[in-house]
Protein backbone atom coordinates (compact mmCIF):
# COMPACT_ATOMS: atom_id res chain seq x y z
CA UNK A 1 0.00 0.00 0.00
CA UNK A 2 0.78 3.62 -0.41
CA UNK A 3 -0.60 5.39 2.33
CA UNK A 4 1.85 4.77 5.27
CA UNK A 5 5.50 5.21 4.58
CA UNK A 6 6.20 2.59 7.34
CA UNK A 7 4.19 -0.20 5.73
CA UNK A 8 6.54 -1.90 3.13
CA UNK A 9 9.18 -2.29 6.11
CA UNK A 10 7.32 -3.88 8.78
CA UNK A 11 5.53 -6.43 6.39
CA UNK A 12 9.34 -7.18 5.28
CA UNK A 13 10.19 -7.53 8.78
CA UNK A 14 7.69 -9.70 9.37
CA UNK A 15 8.00 -12.17 7.02
CA UNK A 16 11.79 -12.43 7.38
CA UNK A 17 12.01 -12.77 10.96
CA UNK A 18 8.82 -14.27 11.75
CA UNK A 19 7.77 -16.42 8.67
CA UNK A 20 11.40 -17.21 7.89
CA UNK A 21 11.55 -16.12 4.14
CA UNK A 22 13.75 -13.92 1.90
CA UNK A 23 11.49 -11.27 0.98
CA UNK A 24 11.55 -9.14 -2.40
CA UNK A 25 9.44 -6.49 -1.84
CA UNK A 26 8.05 -4.39 -4.20
CA UNK A 27 7.14 -0.54 -2.79
CA UNK A 28 3.39 1.36 -4.28
CA UNK A 29 4.68 3.35 -6.87
CA UNK A 30 3.76 6.32 -4.32
CA UNK A 31 6.34 5.45 -1.89
CA UNK A 32 9.05 4.60 -4.37
CA UNK A 33 11.23 7.44 -3.44
CA UNK A 34 11.64 5.40 -0.40
CA UNK A 35 13.75 2.12 -2.18
CA UNK A 36 17.49 3.72 -1.14
CA UNK A 37 16.38 5.06 2.33
CA UNK A 38 14.95 1.43 3.61
CA UNK A 39 18.13 -0.62 1.66
CA UNK A 40 20.52 1.68 3.62
CA UNK A 41 17.99 1.29 6.90
CA UNK A 42 17.70 -2.40 6.35
CA UNK A 43 21.57 -2.85 4.53
CA UNK A 44 22.39 -5.93 6.56
CA UNK A 45 19.27 -7.95 5.71
CA UNK A 46 20.31 -6.39 2.10
CA UNK A 47 23.42 -8.21 2.20
CA UNK A 48 22.75 -11.51 3.57
CA UNK A 49 20.54 -11.84 0.54
CA UNK A 50 17.22 -11.94 2.69
CA UNK A 51 15.74 -8.43 1.09
CA UNK A 52 15.31 -7.03 -2.21
CA UNK A 53 13.55 -4.12 -2.71
CA UNK A 54 12.08 -2.97 -6.29
CA UNK A 55 10.01 -0.24 -7.46
CA UNK A 56 7.57 -0.11 -10.57
CA UNK A 57 4.53 -0.86 -11.94
CA UNK A 58 2.03 -3.59 -11.93
CA UNK A 59 3.10 -5.16 -14.52
CA UNK A 60 6.56 -5.77 -12.78
CA UNK A 61 4.19 -6.92 -9.64
CA UNK A 62 2.96 -9.71 -12.08
CA UNK A 63 6.23 -10.89 -13.65
CA UNK A 64 7.76 -11.38 -9.98
CA UNK A 65 4.71 -13.02 -9.10
CA UNK A 66 5.03 -15.55 -11.91
CA UNK A 67 8.69 -15.93 -11.21
CA UNK A 68 8.94 -20.03 -9.84
CA UNK A 69 11.55 -18.33 -7.23
CA UNK A 70 8.59 -16.45 -5.50
CA UNK A 71 6.78 -19.22 -3.53
CA UNK A 72 4.22 -17.05 -1.11
CA UNK A 73 3.06 -13.92 -1.84
CA UNK A 74 1.97 -11.22 0.67
CA UNK A 75 -0.33 -7.98 0.01
CA UNK A 76 -1.20 -4.54 2.03
CA UNK A 77 -3.79 -3.04 -0.03
CA UNK A 78 -7.08 -3.16 -1.07
CA UNK A 79 -9.82 -6.10 -1.79
CA UNK A 80 -9.59 -5.04 -5.54
CA UNK A 81 -6.00 -5.74 -6.08
CA UNK A 82 -5.96 -9.07 -4.09
CA UNK A 83 -9.04 -10.20 -6.02
CA UNK A 84 -6.80 -9.19 -9.47
CA UNK A 85 -4.02 -10.94 -7.82
CA UNK A 86 -5.73 -14.01 -7.02
CA UNK A 87 -7.59 -14.20 -10.54
CA UNK A 88 -4.05 -14.72 -12.05
CA UNK A 89 -2.37 -12.37 -15.02
CA UNK A 90 -4.52 -14.08 -17.74
CA UNK A 91 -2.68 -18.03 -17.92
CA UNK A 92 -4.73 -19.19 -15.16
CA UNK A 93 -5.47 -18.32 -11.18
CA UNK A 94 -3.07 -17.85 -8.55
CA UNK A 95 -1.88 -20.91 -7.25
CA UNK A 96 0.69 -19.68 -4.58
CA UNK A 97 0.14 -19.01 -0.98
CA UNK A 98 -1.14 -15.11 -0.08
CA UNK A 99 -1.12 -13.66 2.95
CA UNK A 100 -2.81 -10.18 3.09
CA UNK A 101 -4.27 -7.24 4.71
CA UNK A 102 -7.03 -5.14 2.85
CA UNK A 103 -8.58 -2.51 5.34
CA UNK A 104 -11.61 -2.19 6.99
CA UNK A 105 -15.21 0.36 7.21
CA UNK A 106 -13.49 1.26 10.82
CA UNK A 107 -16.53 1.19 13.72
CA UNK A 108 -16.57 3.76 16.34
CA UNK A 109 -19.11 2.48 19.57
CA UNK A 110 -20.15 4.89 21.83
CA UNK A 111 -21.84 3.19 24.53
CA UNK A 112 -24.42 5.61 25.88
CA UNK A 113 -24.43 6.92 29.31
CA UNK A 114 -23.62 10.11 31.34
CA UNK A 115 -19.93 11.27 30.37
CA UNK A 116 -18.44 14.23 31.84
CA UNK A 117 -17.67 17.22 29.75
CA UNK A 118 -13.85 16.71 29.92
CA UNK A 119 -14.61 13.36 28.94
CA UNK A 120 -17.31 14.10 26.43
CA UNK A 121 -14.34 16.89 24.89
CA UNK A 122 -11.95 13.82 25.04
CA UNK A 123 -13.93 11.46 23.01
CA UNK A 124 -14.74 13.87 20.27
CA UNK A 125 -11.02 14.71 19.58
CA UNK A 126 -10.23 11.18 19.41
CA UNK A 127 -12.59 10.80 16.57
CA UNK A 128 -12.05 14.32 15.33
CA UNK A 129 -7.81 13.02 15.35
CA UNK A 130 -8.77 9.76 13.78
CA UNK A 131 -10.45 10.77 10.55
CA UNK A 132 -8.31 13.38 10.31
CA UNK A 133 -4.70 11.94 10.91
CA UNK A 134 -3.27 11.22 7.39
CA UNK A 135 -5.80 13.03 5.46
CA UNK A 136 -7.71 9.57 6.52
CA UNK A 137 -5.25 7.42 4.19
CA UNK A 138 -5.45 4.94 6.94
CA UNK A 139 -6.88 1.46 6.83
CA UNK A 140 -8.23 2.59 10.26
CA UNK A 141 -9.23 5.41 9.82
CA UNK A 142 -12.91 6.30 11.30
CA UNK A 143 -15.58 5.68 8.88
CA UNK A 144 -18.65 5.01 10.65
CA UNK A 145 -19.50 6.41 14.15
CA UNK A 146 -22.18 4.79 15.98
CA UNK A 147 -24.22 6.13 18.80
CA UNK A 148 -27.66 5.33 20.39
CA UNK A 149 -30.97 7.34 19.14
CA UNK A 150 -31.74 8.10 22.22
CA UNK A 151 -28.70 9.22 24.29
CA UNK A 152 -29.44 12.46 25.62
CA UNK A 153 -25.75 13.87 25.02
CA UNK A 154 -25.81 12.95 21.23
CA UNK A 155 -26.06 16.14 19.73
CA UNK A 156 -23.46 17.57 21.85
CA UNK A 157 -20.98 14.98 21.30
CA UNK A 158 -21.45 14.82 17.50
CA UNK A 159 -21.15 19.16 17.33
CA UNK A 160 -17.63 18.65 19.64
CA UNK A 161 -16.76 16.28 16.82
CA UNK A 162 -17.33 18.51 13.70
CA UNK A 163 -16.36 21.99 15.54
CA UNK A 164 -12.84 20.24 16.15
CA UNK A 165 -12.75 18.81 12.37
CA UNK A 166 -14.19 22.48 11.06
CA UNK A 167 -10.67 23.97 12.56
CA UNK A 168 -8.52 22.05 10.85
CA UNK A 169 -6.94 23.02 8.01
CA UNK A 170 -8.11 21.50 4.85
CA UNK A 171 -5.58 18.68 3.81
CA UNK A 172 -4.33 18.06 -0.16
CA UNK A 173 -6.05 14.83 -1.80
CA UNK A 174 -2.15 13.75 -2.57
CA UNK A 175 -3.71 10.17 -2.82
CA UNK A 176 -4.05 8.58 -6.23
CA UNK A 177 -7.89 8.54 -7.88
CA UNK A 178 -9.18 10.73 -4.33
CA UNK A 179 -10.73 13.30 -6.58
CA UNK A 180 -12.62 11.35 -7.83
CA UNK A 181 -13.82 9.15 -4.98
CA UNK A 182 -14.85 12.11 -3.22
CA UNK A 183 -17.20 13.31 -5.93
CA UNK A 184 -18.80 9.35 -5.77
CA UNK A 185 -18.77 9.85 -2.29
CA UNK A 186 -20.09 13.46 -1.93
CA UNK A 187 -22.10 14.32 -5.13
CA UNK A 188 -19.51 17.18 -5.22
CA UNK A 189 -16.11 18.03 -7.18
CA UNK A 190 -13.04 18.16 -5.28
CA UNK A 191 -12.24 21.94 -5.01
CA UNK A 192 -8.69 23.24 -5.39
CA UNK A 193 -7.14 20.02 -4.95
CA UNK A 194 -7.69 19.48 -1.29
CA UNK A 195 -10.93 19.18 1.02
CA UNK A 196 -11.92 19.28 4.77
CA UNK A 197 -12.43 16.65 7.04
CA UNK A 198 -15.89 16.09 7.67
CA UNK A 199 -18.22 14.15 9.90
CA UNK A 200 -21.39 13.71 8.21
CA UNK A 201 -24.40 12.93 10.82
CA UNK A 202 -27.56 11.08 11.01
CA UNK A 203 -26.79 9.24 8.03
CA UNK A 204 -29.61 6.43 6.87
CA UNK A 205 -28.49 3.21 6.49
CA UNK A 206 -30.71 2.30 3.72
CA UNK A 207 -30.83 5.46 2.11
CA UNK A 208 -27.23 6.04 1.58
CA UNK A 209 -26.12 2.31 2.08
CA UNK A 210 -22.96 3.24 0.07
CA UNK A 211 -21.32 4.85 2.88
CA UNK A 212 -21.22 1.22 4.85
CA UNK A 213 -20.38 -0.62 1.60
CA UNK A 214 -17.11 -0.31 1.28
CA UNK A 215 -13.91 1.37 2.88
CA UNK A 216 -13.83 5.24 1.02
CA UNK A 217 -10.38 6.65 1.33
CA UNK A 218 -11.47 9.65 2.22
CA UNK A 219 -11.46 12.24 4.90
CA UNK A 220 -14.81 11.77 5.40
CA UNK A 221 -17.41 9.79 7.76
CA UNK A 222 -20.67 9.26 9.14
CA UNK A 223 -22.79 8.63 12.09
CA UNK A 224 -25.57 6.92 12.13
CA UNK A 225 -27.86 5.78 15.31
CA UNK A 226 -29.23 2.70 16.90
CA UNK A 227 -32.95 2.48 18.10
CA UNK A 228 -32.54 1.46 21.95
CA UNK A 229 -34.34 1.69 25.60
CA UNK A 230 -31.69 -0.19 27.46
CA UNK A 231 -27.93 -1.35 27.31
CA UNK A 232 -28.93 -4.68 26.24
CA UNK A 233 -30.76 -3.68 23.64
CA UNK A 234 -28.15 -0.91 22.55
CA UNK A 235 -25.16 -3.39 22.48
CA UNK A 236 -27.41 -6.56 20.79
CA UNK A 237 -28.14 -3.78 18.38
CA UNK A 238 -24.48 -2.30 17.81
CA UNK A 239 -23.16 -6.35 17.34
CA UNK A 240 -25.59 -7.09 14.87
CA UNK A 241 -24.52 -3.78 12.93
CA UNK A 242 -20.88 -4.22 12.96
CA UNK A 243 -20.97 -7.92 11.89
CA UNK A 244 -22.67 -6.27 8.59
CA UNK A 245 -19.87 -3.46 7.76
CA UNK A 246 -16.91 -5.23 5.54
CA UNK A 247 -13.97 -6.00 7.34
CA UNK A 248 -12.62 -7.67 10.55
CA UNK A 249 -9.23 -5.32 10.67
CA UNK A 250 -9.86 -3.34 14.31
CA UNK A 251 -13.02 -1.30 15.83
CA UNK A 252 -12.95 0.78 18.83
CA UNK A 253 -15.68 1.22 21.26
CA UNK A 254 -16.02 4.35 24.14
CA UNK A 255 -18.26 3.42 26.99
CA UNK A 256 -18.84 5.63 30.45
CA UNK A 257 -17.82 5.20 34.14
CA UNK A 258 -20.25 4.37 36.69
CA UNK A 259 -22.40 2.18 34.81
CA UNK A 260 -24.29 -0.20 36.84
CA UNK A 261 -22.71 -3.46 37.20
CA UNK A 262 -24.68 -5.49 34.63
CA UNK A 263 -25.08 -2.69 32.27
CA UNK A 264 -21.08 -2.86 32.41
CA UNK A 265 -21.00 -6.93 32.20
CA UNK A 266 -22.90 -6.68 29.34
CA UNK A 267 -21.24 -3.89 27.15
CA UNK A 268 -18.14 -6.54 27.97
CA UNK A 269 -19.70 -9.22 26.72
CA UNK A 270 -20.53 -7.21 23.20
CA UNK A 271 -16.30 -5.91 23.66
CA UNK A 272 -15.61 -9.99 23.85
CA UNK A 273 -17.60 -11.13 21.15
CA UNK A 274 -17.16 -8.24 18.26
CA UNK A 275 -15.22 -10.12 15.51
CA UNK A 276 -11.94 -7.34 14.48
CA UNK A 277 -8.25 -8.38 15.08
CA UNK A 278 -8.15 -4.97 17.19
CA UNK A 279 -10.83 -3.95 19.90
CA UNK A 280 -9.38 -0.20 21.22
CA UNK A 281 -11.62 0.77 24.29
CA UNK A 282 -12.03 4.43 25.09
CA UNK A 283 -8.82 4.87 22.51
CA UNK A 284 -8.32 4.63 18.68
CA UNK A 285 -7.80 1.01 17.41
CA UNK A 286 -4.57 2.54 15.30
CA UNK A 287 -2.92 2.32 18.48
CA UNK A 288 -2.95 -1.49 18.25
CA UNK A 289 -0.19 -1.22 14.94
CA UNK A 290 1.64 2.01 16.18
CA UNK A 291 2.53 -0.49 19.56
CA UNK A 292 4.01 -2.66 17.23
CA UNK A 293 3.97 -5.42 19.69
CA UNK A 294 0.81 -7.22 19.46
CA UNK A 295 -0.70 -9.18 16.47
CA UNK A 296 -2.22 -7.19 13.65
CA UNK A 297 -4.21 -8.51 10.93
CA UNK A 298 -8.26 -9.28 10.10
CA UNK A 299 -9.89 -11.47 12.48
CA UNK A 300 -9.53 -15.39 12.25
CA UNK A 301 -11.33 -16.81 9.44
CA UNK A 302 -10.53 -14.98 6.38
CA UNK A 303 -10.06 -17.33 3.31
CA UNK A 304 -9.41 -16.59 -0.94
CA UNK A 305 -12.94 -16.83 -1.03
CA UNK A 306 -13.82 -13.95 1.35
CA UNK A 307 -10.81 -12.77 2.43
CA UNK A 308 -12.66 -9.88 4.76
CA UNK A 309 -9.50 -7.60 6.05
CA UNK A 310 -7.52 -10.24 5.63
CA UNK A 311 -5.71 -13.15 5.87
CA UNK A 312 -3.22 -14.25 8.65
CA UNK A 313 -0.71 -11.58 10.61
CA UNK A 314 0.94 -8.36 9.24
CA UNK A 315 2.36 -8.22 12.34
CA UNK A 316 3.22 -10.95 15.48
CA UNK A 317 6.87 -10.37 16.75
CA UNK A 318 6.17 -12.03 19.78
CA UNK A 319 5.55 -14.71 17.86
CA UNK A 320 1.85 -16.00 19.88
CA UNK A 321 0.41 -18.73 18.97
CA UNK A 322 -3.69 -19.64 17.64
CA UNK A 323 -4.35 -15.77 18.47
CA UNK A 324 -7.88 -14.92 18.58
CA UNK A 325 -8.38 -10.81 18.85
CA UNK A 326 -6.64 -8.03 21.28
CA UNK A 327 -8.04 -5.84 23.36
CA UNK A 328 -6.61 -2.34 24.23
CA UNK A 329 -7.92 -0.54 27.00
CA UNK A 330 -7.69 3.50 27.86
CA UNK A 331 -9.00 5.48 30.83
CA UNK A 332 -11.77 8.20 29.12
CA UNK A 333 -9.20 11.10 29.24
CA UNK A 334 -5.81 11.42 28.64
CA UNK A 335 -2.89 13.90 29.70
CA UNK A 336 -1.05 15.18 28.02
CA UNK A 337 -2.59 15.62 24.35
CA UNK A 338 -1.33 12.56 22.32
CA UNK A 339 1.40 13.78 20.05
CA UNK A 340 -0.96 12.23 16.96
CA UNK A 341 -3.74 14.43 17.41
CA UNK A 342 -2.96 16.65 14.86
CA UNK A 343 -4.09 19.81 16.21
CA UNK A 344 -0.94 19.28 19.04
CA UNK A 345 1.71 22.21 18.84
CA UNK A 346 4.67 20.02 19.38
CA UNK A 347 3.75 17.49 16.66
CA UNK A 348 6.53 18.47 14.62
CA UNK A 349 8.98 19.09 17.21
CA UNK A 350 8.39 15.58 18.55
CA UNK A 351 8.58 14.17 14.96
CA UNK A 352 11.99 14.83 14.72
CA UNK A 353 12.78 14.10 18.65
CA UNK A 354 11.74 10.58 18.27
CA UNK A 355 14.21 10.02 14.42
CA UNK A 356 17.20 11.20 16.32
CA UNK A 357 16.10 8.90 19.64
CA UNK A 358 16.10 6.23 17.44
CA UNK A 359 19.33 7.35 15.48
CA UNK A 360 21.15 7.46 18.82
CA UNK A 361 19.86 3.73 20.24
CA UNK A 362 21.03 2.90 16.77
CA UNK A 363 24.59 4.36 17.39
CA UNK A 364 24.65 2.44 20.53
CA UNK A 365 23.41 4.87 22.61
CA UNK A 366 20.55 4.07 25.07
CA UNK A 367 18.41 7.42 24.05
CA UNK A 368 17.86 8.78 27.21
CA UNK A 369 19.87 11.94 26.73
CA UNK A 370 17.21 12.34 23.42
CA UNK A 371 13.69 11.03 25.09
CA UNK A 372 14.54 13.64 28.29
CA UNK A 373 15.15 16.77 25.26
CA UNK A 374 11.47 15.61 24.16
CA UNK A 375 9.49 16.38 27.47
CA UNK A 376 8.87 19.68 27.12
CA UNK A 377 7.41 19.03 23.80
CA UNK A 378 5.59 16.09 25.05
CA UNK A 379 3.83 18.69 27.92
CA UNK A 380 3.66 21.49 25.35
CA UNK A 381 0.85 20.15 23.18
Amino acid sequence: AGNVTGLAAADALQQIFVDGRAVLLKLHPVQAALAPILENALEPLVAAGLLAIVTGDAELATRAIAAPEITHIHLTGGEATFRRLVAGDGSGPLTKPITCELGNVTPWIIVPGRYSEQALAYQADQIAASIANNSSFNCIATKVVLTCQQWEQREQFLGLIQKRLASLPARPAWYPGVADLWQQATGEPLAGGSFQPTLRPGVDRQAESYWFAQEWFLPAAVETTVDATSIEAFCVAASQFTHELPGTLAASVTLPDGMATHDRARVELMIEHLRYGVVAVNTWSALGYAMGGIPWGGFPGGTIEKPESGIGYVHNPQLLPLVHNTILRAPLTVWPTPPWFPWHRKGAALTLGVADMYAAIAGGSKGYWQLAKMLPDVFGG
